[in-house]
């Protein structure tokens, strides 16, 4: 099997001749040194540890820079932010719809672009961020959860605004990806919002983002953090959902499996098994999962990003123990 091959089969429930293995990390400063660097890199991490899906991971500030967010690159190559786009409540009223000759835009596209034409038999998924979770990145997250209850009809103008600009960008991203990687960053745990307030600000506008990417073969919704709406959000039109099973307040990948019949997972190695001293930890995470799904509708990754101090052995060591 070719990982395409893979990966479709593994999470539409069928046999495979392994599980298949992703992780995904930022490459500092590499991802803020132009798309032909940044594809370079994922190319050659994907080479490197045979991986079977490629979330390309841009710098997430990408979702933010189009109405004005900067970050500046310190000496140790991260980012750090200098200044949001919204920093009163009366910005909210400029945040307007963007297009897709947004220079952050156009480098996510052409980069995605450039990976596929080298590795056209591995599944690539595009990050895009909830429109909350851009909110956040255009505000901060206090000033985004006070407006929301004190200045809702700006807010909510700004949702709509960053959630027809991103359906537009998910449906140019399928000319290149097999679907988004739709990530709720923080927004989906329990402790930020209650029930009614994510149904109508964060559910009813991924749902429009998720929109711009219908009919793609492999939309995935991640779900962030402990205490996460994973099994209630599972019902969103995506083929797998992506979250840290090892987390307080999280399902299990059995239970998960168990409780959401139609959808495939893809999680279940902890930070600790990619920077421990040994492999040892990574291993025993291995063969966990695969007790749990029994190999089947199972896509073995990490729980999120992982660290960029990720031991390259630990990684490959994740990836041969999954061949039960």
């Amino acid at each position: 099997m070719n990982s395409r091959e893979r990966v479709t089969a593994a999470l539409g429930g069928h046999a495979v001749d392994r599980v298949p293995f992703a992780v995904w990390r930022h490459f500092y400063p590499d991802e803020n040194e132009g798309a032909a660097k940044l594809a370079e890199t994922t190319i050659a991490f994907t080479k490197r540890h045979r991986l079977d899906l490629i979330k390309y991971n841009p710098r997430a500030h990408y979702h933010a820079e189009p109405w004005g967010t900067r970050y500046r690159y310190g000496k140790d190559g991260r980012p750090a932010l200098e200044r949001y786009a919204v920093r009163k409540p009366e910005d909210w009223s400029r945040i307007r719809r963007k297009t897709l000759r947004e220079p952050a835009f156009r480098e996510l596209l052409y980069g995605m672009r450039l990976v596929r034409e080298v590795l056209p038999d591995t599944p690539l998924v595009a990050t895009i961020f909830t429109p909350l979770g851009v909110l956040e990145r255009l505000a901060g997250r206090e000033r985004v959860i006070a407006d929301l209850r004190t200045r809702t009809d700006d807010v909510v103008a700004a949702l709509d605004a960053v959630a027809e600009t991103f359906a537009g960008l998910a449906t140019a991203c399928c000319e290149y990806a097999d679907g988004i990687f739709l990530a709720t960053t923080t927004w989906a745990g329990r402790d930020t919002l209650d029930d009614g307030e994510y149904r109508r600000f964060g559910t009813a506008y991924d749902l429009r983002v998720l929109a711009g990417a219908r009919g793609a073969a492999l939309n995935v919704l991640h779900v962030c953090g402990p205490g996460a709406r994973v099994v209630e959000l599972a019902r969103y039109p995506v083929v797998a959902v992506s979250w840290n099973p090892r987390l307080p307040g999280n399902p299990d990948l059995a239970a998960f499996l168990g409780a959401v019949p139609s959808r495939g997972a893809i999680g279940g190695f902890s930070d600790e098994g990619f920077t421990a001293r040994t492999t040892a930890v990574a291993k025993r995470e291995a063969r966990a999962g695969l007790a749990q799904t029994g190999g089947r509708r199972w896509l073995a990754a990490g729980g999120c990003t992982i660290p960029v101090d990720s031991r390259p052995d630990n990684i490959d060591a994740a990836r041969d123990a999954l061949v039960g």
